[in-house]
């Protein structure tokens, strides 16, 4: 499947920009056109680009690269307007923001961890994930303490986020629930159709999933709100057995995600929804702690 994206380049430089793209042979150039948002006399024109590959963006930096400071102002445009500078990021959050921005991530589960954002993947202390209560679903007080102490991973859809820590960590889904207008969350009870929920406008707002001691929280946002993927990702460190280790790399291998940091001490891995999970064996934090991760 081809990615789309859109270039806002100055139109003085429109002509060099193509030229660049143009020698890459699995990329092209579909319309050239004056910018959208800007005004009727902003100096930049809007390129839509298609490429099967991202060998493209690389092919954009080493043109930038090759022209010298000050680096010309080229921009991402994304689908809520948002643009973002190719100058004050890089190779790496560019691939990630154009993954993200496609139409088709909404429906399928998006291969985003081939590329490797080391700038935001600094080796920053990592905190134990807090112990989290046992949660009540029939207790509305139970719900928002579990909702406050649980690491929350915010996403646009939910049902690609379930699938994927079901298939790489076992995590299962123990409860689902809506927020009500005074804040307070409810119970989902009974059967729960993703798509239906979808279309009846009906959709979960907070969904918890489990694994043993280790315990998540997906709670949804609007699909046009900016969710601040490749700036701050959520840190999480949790424990496991050796075998649960070699089991959980491989799955990632499976899933074409790549490994941050891999050893039989230590697994660390970006997932497509912004965590950065640290993954040690039970004993290299305490010989008396078990592992946070069952089956």
């Amino acid at each position: 499947m081809a990615y789309r994206f859109l270039l806002e380049v100055p139109e003085s430089l429109a002509f060099e920009v193509n030229s660049a793209i143009s020698e890459v042979p699995d990329a092209q150039i579909h319309h050239i056109r004056n910018s959208q948002g800007l005004g009727f006399d902003d100096p930049f024109v809007n390129l839509t680009v298609a490429a099967h590959s991202f060998a493209v963006v690389e092919r954009i930096y080493r043109w930038m690269a090759h022209y010298g400071e000050p680096y010309p102002d080229v921009r991402l445009v994304m689908h809520d307007g948002r643009r973002v500078r190719l100058d004050k990021a890089n190779v790496s959050l560019i691939v990630a923001a154009i993954r993200r921005d496609q139409p088709w991530v909404d429906h399928t589960m998006p291969q985003i961890g081939v590329h490797e954002p080391r700038p935001w993947l600094s080796p920053a202390a990592l905190e134990q994930a807090p112990e989290v209560p046992h949660i009540d679903l029939d207790d509305p007080e139970s719900l928002a303490r579990r909702f406050d102490t649980a690491p929350k991973v915010p996403v646009h859809n939910l049902a690609p986020a379930e699938q994927f820590y079901e298939e790489v960590l076992d995590l299962r889904v123990t409860g689902r629930a809506r927020r009500h207008d005074d804040g307070s969350l409810r119970v989902i009870d009974g059967g729960y159709d993703p798509k239906m929920a979808r279309l009846r406008i009906e959709e979960a707002d907070v969904v918890f999933l489990e694994n043993g001691p280790l315990q998540i929280n997906l709670e949804r946002f609007p699909r046009g709100y900016p969710l601040p993927y490749g700036s701050t990702p959520v840190q999480i460190h949790a424990t496991a057995t050796r075998e649960q280790l070699a089991s959980i790399r491989g799955r990632l291998m499976m899933q074409n995600l790549n490994l941050l940091e891999g050893d039989a001490d230590m697994l660390r891995f970006a997932d497509p929804f912004n965590v950065v999970w640290t993954m040690t064996p039970a004993a290299s934090i305490d010989d008396a702690t078990p592992a946070a991760l069952r089956g």
